[in-house]
């Protein structure tokens, strides 16, 4: 991990957190095409190791939970609250005392359904997190999102269980049992529904995740892909296609991939 000033900033005062805040915000990238998800990562990494004073974290707390007219997105304020909702999933596994815990989760949930969409990725990178630290905690946090109507909070599921480092065969299996439901409720989406721009973006989501699990775990993964491409949904049929394309499954798995392409052509031919 390279030094950074920030980091002993953030050991130091609170005094100091105006200029943490400044040397994030040069370090950000932004505005442009992509952020330091480099010195992003670093800070979470260095930030889970802490026992945290009151101060520091209020600092990482109200980061997370700035509003977008506080932090718009591509500034470098919104790469703040970015960096911090991943210290929270950083700090998540480490032994949080339990008001702390429901804080954090409750910050990472809103930011799952924001408006910005580095901020939902930092939700899902924050899922991810978690699951490298403890992976039974992640699986409890998965359930109970699962009961959440918002396509967003659902595509958040799927982006951070599509994570290799946490995908072990068991938890593979259990994120296809998870992905087959989020395909399940694509399928009775209402037609307005369909046409939103939260839909999309799960479905967006969901056209890369399979491909991911189904690597992982090829005998679970594509029974789940050719059980979805018989299904007789335009959405659906999109998400199987997207899938099947990727050289991750292409590559090492063309005879199962030809067998699921078969499938879908039948069920919605073109």
């Amino acid at each position: 991990m390279k030094s950074f000033p920030a980091f002993g900033i953030f050991l130091g005062s609170r005094g100091k957190l105006g200029e943490l805040r400044a040397l994030l915000e040069k370090s950000s990238g932004l505005p442009g095409p992509r952020a330091n998800l480099e010195l992003a990562a670093s800070f979470a990494a260095a930030v889970s190791r802490l026992r945290l004073e009151e101060w520091q974290w209020r600092f990482l707390l109200d980061g997370a939970t700035t509003e977008e007219a506080a932090a718009p997105e591509n500034t470098p304020g919104v790469y703040v609250v970015f960096c911090c909702l991943l210290a929270l999933g950083a700090l998540y596994g480490q032994g949080l005392p339990r008001p702390r815990r429901r804080a954090a989760l409750a910050a990472i949930h809103a930011a799952a359904a924001d408006s910005r969409w580095r901020i939902r990725e930092g939700a899902a990178q924050a899922l991810q997190q978690i699951g490298e630290k403890d992976i039974e905690a992640l699986k409890v946090i998965v359930e109970e999102w699962m009961t959440d109507s918002s396509w967003l909070v659902l595509r958040a599921v799927a982006a951070g269980l599509a994570h290799p480092p946490i995908l072990t065969e068991e938890t593979a299996a259990f994120s296809l049992e998870v992905s087959g439901r989020i395909l399940a409720a694509i399928s009775r989406a209402e037609p307005r529904d369909r046409k939103s721009e939260p839909f999309k973006i799960l479905r967006h989501r969901a056209g890369y995740a399979l491909s991911v699990l189904a690597a992982k775990s090829p005998a679970e993964g594509f029974t789940l892909l050719r059980k979805s491409a018989a299904v007789r949904d335009p959405d659906i049929a999109w998400i199987i296609r997207e899938n099947l394309k990727k050289k991750r499954l292409g590559d090492r798995y063309a005879k199962e991939v030809e067998q699921v392409q078969a499938i879908l052509d039948e069920a919605n031919p073109r």
